[in-house]
């Protein structure tokens, strides 16, 4: 609840807008049955983006239902993530009772809650599948530790293992992957360097270290696999998505980056590193370093003293410190030899300050145990003043204590905090707004960056909304289809009639990607990209012929497909195996979870609407057909209008109008022909143009309010 009242008004923030337009294109998606849409193709002025193809998909998911569900898209949002927030300081006190007892685990939990760099992530940056993502950490961590204590007891009999723990933990794995994969990607690395700190604490426990080495490796082995295959099984289950986001990068602009070593510039100085105020003091989003709060000192020195003084639990401290010291060593310019020999998979991450999510959790998880230990002990000292009232001010002593230490988390993160409110409401999260604010800042697909832009786009991102750069456009010239009459348009989707009298070319209003298919009369047809736009182009043959258009699947998308198949029967097999108690309902809720990925990838769902035909020809463009909606009284009609490039573009106005049956115009729709960011200099022949700036995935001419 204090979260969804914080997000009111909606803070202003770089990627907040962003993540909005996506939740709302993800609605429209869900709205046409595409069920897993890879490509928005309302995005980059019309032409489209893949976004989801490699942002990773999950966060947007709640706020689209919730959008559907008639909520505007802010609200769900906030609803969401404010869910969201709750539940990690619920998994979080959770995965802490494991070590410490409730009142321990209540601080911890409210650390992790408002650890500054989570509340940065909101309010500064708006990055909010990170912020998100926090939810999973605890989970993920709670499973994984869960499994393997039981499956280290168990040994290699597999008969006694947690099959229930098992298929929790890769779960929720897949669930951080699907969330934000490269908070997925830091908590494989810490997993790594918890395991290494476990492995020496135990060897270092004797003096004949060679001698435990020796007799402890085959232990260490098994513990190692045993812990590495729920995210392993993790990265199985979630190959759907992840192989092609990793495999296709080099397709777009995430691959093409000029600067593969950006993230030098984003290391944090020995001054930079902490912020020294007693209140955190939040940067701007464009500082290139973000510090952690003071307490960070308080809580490692505290950490180093209570191992040198007290016995008790040294090894999970040891482990908590240096999963918290490697955490920070990795956002300073001394582990850029690390960075950089690892860039392939480290540099991903861009920002090293990033490390700061895996640190809040392992901050969190030391303050507890600190805090516990520390009234463990106060107890002791109670006990031994020998009487029930010195005891008892022990007792109140350690409760007023932590009751200003929480006040204090509280205080310190939350009055530096400024926000300001956004200029948008949730009605203006329109595709025609993202089209404004793309053109108004010179970006594309409402990124900053143009990570998302097919390479095969030759022209600069900022010119692509207006007119061509340079004068001349590869692939413009041609023969062209006499007709080509859209019949059936869905949201990934087309289906044309068209007439050619010579072989000719025909090009959609949308980038070339390899996942695009076409085929004529029922037979795939070779696509390319041609012009500067790298628009999707097919040779056509004379006479009169079907085309037909959608979203295929690549070949690392099939591969991905195929093991995520394979890892959902192994969880399956697993199911109708390993469990005892609830198996018939569990493997009726995995085999229906599997019938609906099936139904999203083949698109069962998914639905077009049907196009009537114009054909006016007015010489160099026709108005090839249109799609009229059925519209009620007091609702608003969408008019769609297609139209086919047959030479050189000339600017003029399309419109709509509705005209009432004694003649008068009740609503009325005038624009370009083309619409603002499509100008003639634009149309390439044989292009399918669509007509307007649209307010939804298909390309609208007109939005009507229509009277009773």
């Amino acid at each position: 609840m204090a979260l969804y009242v914080a997000t009111a008004p909606w803070p202003d923030t770089p990627d907040g807008l962003f993540h909005l337009q996506r939740v709302r294109a993800l609605a429209e998606a869900l709205r046409s049955g595409v069920l897993y849409p890879r490509w928005f193709p309302d995005f980059a002025f019309g032409y489209g983006h893949p976004v989801l193809n490699f942002y990773a998909p999950a966060f947007y998911y709640p706020p689209a239902l919730l959008h559907l569900a008639g909520l505007d898209v802010i609200a769900s949002v906030r609803i969401a993530l404010a869910l969201g927030y709750g539940l990690s300081a619920v998994g979080m006190a959770a995965l802490l009772r494991r070590w410490v007892r409730p009142g321990a685990a209540a601080l911890g939990a409210l650390l992790y809650l408002v650890f500054p760099y989570r509340l940065y992530d909101l309010f500064v940056r708006g990055a909010l599948p990170e912020f998100a993502a926090f939810l999973w950490l605890p989970i993920a961590a709670l499973a994984t530790i869960r499994w393997t204590d039981r499956a280290v007891r168990a040994g290699w009999d597999a008969r006694r293992w947690d099959v229930p723990g098992l298929v929790a933990a890769v779960l929720s794995w897949a669930a951080l992957i699907l969330t934000h994969n490269l908070t997925a990607l830091m908590a494989l690395i810490g997993v790594a360097v918890l395991e290494v700190a476990f492995g020496l604490a135990a060897l270092t426990k004797g003096r004949m270290i060679g001698a435990r080495l020796v007799a402890e490796a085959p232990r260490a082995a098994g513990r190692a696999a045993v812990v590495f295959l729920p995210p392993v099984g993790g990265v199985f289950l979630s190959a759907f998505y992840a192989l092609s986001a990793l495999a296709e990068s080099a397709w777009v602009g995430l691959g093409a980056a000029p600067d593969r070593q950006g993230y030098t510039r984003h290391f944090a100085s020995p001054g930079a590193l902490i912020d020294w105020g007693v209140s955190y003091s939040y940067p701007v989003a464009a500082q290139p370093t973000v510090p952690a709060p003071i307490y960070t000192v308080a809580i490692m020195a505290l950490a180093l003293l209570l191992m040198l003084l007290v016995r008790e639990r040294r090894g999970v401290l040891a482990a908590g410190t240096a999963l918290v010291t490697t955490c920070f060593w990795l956002t300073t310019s001394a582990s850029a030899c690390l960075w950089n020999a690892t860039a392939p998979v480290l540099g991903r991450l861009q920002f090293p300050w990033r490390w700061q999510t895996l640190a809040g959790l392992a901050l969190a998880f030391l303050f507890a145990l600190e805090m516990d230990i520390l009234a463990r002990r106060a107890a002791e000292l109670g006990s031994q003043a020998g009487s029930t009232r010195s005891h008892g001010k022990w007792s109140v002593g350690v409760q007023v204590l932590a009751l200003l230490l929480g006040l204090y988390l509280v205080l310190a993160s939350s009055t530096g905090l400024r926000t300001v409110p956004a200029p948008y409401q949730a009605a203006d999260l329109t595709a025609a707004q993202m089209w404004a604010f793309d053109a108004e800042h010179g970006q594309i697909g409402a990124t900053w960056t143009g990570e998302f832009l097919p390479h095969w786009v030759t022209e600069q991102r900022w010119a692509i909304g207006r007119d061509p750069s340079s004068p001349s456009q590869g692939g413009a010239s041609g023969p062209v289809p006499s007709s080509a009459r859209i019949t059936a348009a869905g949201y990934l989707s087309e289906r044309i009639i068209y007439e050619a009298a010579t072989p000719a070319q025909l090009r959609f209003h949308q980038f070339y990607y390899p996942a695009w298919r076409v085929r004529v009369d029922g037979r795939p047809a070779p696509t390319r990209p041609t012009g500067d736009l790298g628009l999707l182009t097919v040779d056509v043959p004379a006479g009169r012929h079907e085309i037909a258009r959608s979203w295929g699947v690549t070949p690392a998308g099939r591969i991905g497909r195929l093991v995520s198949v394979s890892a959902w029967a192994g969880i399956f097999w697993l199911i109708l195996w390993g469990m005892r108690r609830r198996r018939s309902l569990a493997a009726a809720g995995w085999g229906l979870l599997g019938i609906v990925a099936v139904a999203g990838a083949t698109d069962l769902f998914a639905h077009a609407h049907r196009a009537s035909a114009v054909g006016a020809d007015f010489g160099f463009v026709r108005l090839e057909s249109s799609v009229i909606p059925a519209a009620r009284p007091g609702e608003t009609g969408r008019v769609t209008l297609n139209w086919l490039a047959r030479g050189s573009g000339q600017p003029v106005i399309a419109f709509v109008h509705v005209v009432a049956s004694d003649g008068r115009v009740v609503a009325q729709d005038d624009k370009p022909l083309g619409g603002d960011y499509t100008p003639a200099s634009r149309w390439q022949p044989g292009e399918l143009i669509p007509g307007g700036n649209p307010t939804d995935p298909r390309a609208v001419i007109g939005v009507l309010e229509v009277e009773p």
